[in-house]
């Protein structure tokens, strides 16, 4: 059974917002209450400061041997997380959850639906996790309780397409250029700090930030984009709506440039899933999250 996590009067922010016009609609993202200064960092909450945006590389440090980007499919329900142990995972979205079994080096969480959902999971966790949080995000949080974000480390997830304090603009705009890396499907950011381009997935954003830190080793776990029918390895029955299906070939289309480069880069990039959409498109699979038994 699933159901919608977006609140009615929610629902009614954003319509309003789409008939001003689409160029800006994402400004409610930020509506009511959210002000980010991005040069500067200061995001405040109802005139208030809240905290101090932080880079990204101050969170993700440079050069680890791993990085590893923990969704939430089915498939880790039957892998061992441990495995990965302390200060080298990205824990996305409902991923939160394992950050009483292993240390992670940040959460991401970029849809508000997530935190209107599972909002005592994330004020939950430990106040020295860092964060990596959209506006949109933050503004849900903040709604429900400010407290856990404050003076918090947190990096910001902004929308190239449609940046926070900016019109809406296409992916090939100018001023893009020097930012993204484009194939002939597909693109990805290589300035994560300036902003990610956004594909539907959470552990799409996580993974860019994750090239940014140049890694010897990239593992992608929990991120299976090919059973969405089921519940997540955290949910029960009521599970969340997922939209990865009908987005998959722009996801895919990401994540196969992603893997291209990565190469080129000297990057190792693998895919801990059996199940996972990934190894369609050439993701190596890899049996760490198997080597200490079940």
């Amino acid at each position: 059974m699933t159901r919608s996590d977006r609140p009615f009067s929610r629902k009614l922010v954003r319509l309003g917002f789409q008939i001003l016009g689409r160029d800006r609609a994402h400004r409610q993202d930020l509506w009511p209450g959210l002000a980010i200064d991005k040069p500067s960092g200061r995001v405040t909450w109802r005139g208030r400061a809240l905290f101090q945006a932080v880079p990204a590389q101050a969170i993700i440090p440079r050069d680890l041997p791993l990085i590893a980007v923990v969704g939430s499919g089915p498939s880790l329900k039957g892998q061992k997380i441990s495995a990965l142990g302390d200060d080298a995972a990205i824990l996305c979205n409902g991923a939160a959850s394992l950050a009483d079994r292993i240390r992670p080096l940040a959460v991401a969480v970029e849809d508000e639906r997530f935190v209107f959902r599972h909002h005592a999971m994330l004020a939950a966790l430990p106040w020295d996790i860092p964060l990596l949080l959209s506006a949109a995000a933050i503004r849900a949080w903040a709604e429900r309780d400010p407290r856990p974000l404050q003076d918090r480390r947190i990096a910001l997830i902004d929308n190239l397409q449609k940046p926070i304090g900016l019109p809406r603009r296409a992916i090939s705009h100018p001023d893009l250029r020097q930012i993204l890396m484009r194939g002939q499907r597909g693109a990805f950011s290589v300035a994560p700090d300036d902003g990610v381009v956004i594909t539907g997935t959470v552990a799409f954003t996580a993974l860019q930030f994750a090239m940014a830190a140049t890694p010897r080793r990239i593992l992608l776990a929990g991120i299976d984009l090919s059973n969405d029918d089921q519940p997540r390895f955290y949910e029960g029955q009521d599970r969340a709506a997922s939209g990865l299906s009908d987005g998959l070939p722009r996801i895919l289309d990401g994540f196969a440039l992603v893997r291209d480069n990565a190469e080129k880069r000297g990057i190792e990039l693998s895919c801990a899933s059996p199940v996972s959409a990934l190894r369609q498109i050439g993701y190596r699979l890899d049996p760490m999250l198997e080597a200490f038994g079940k």
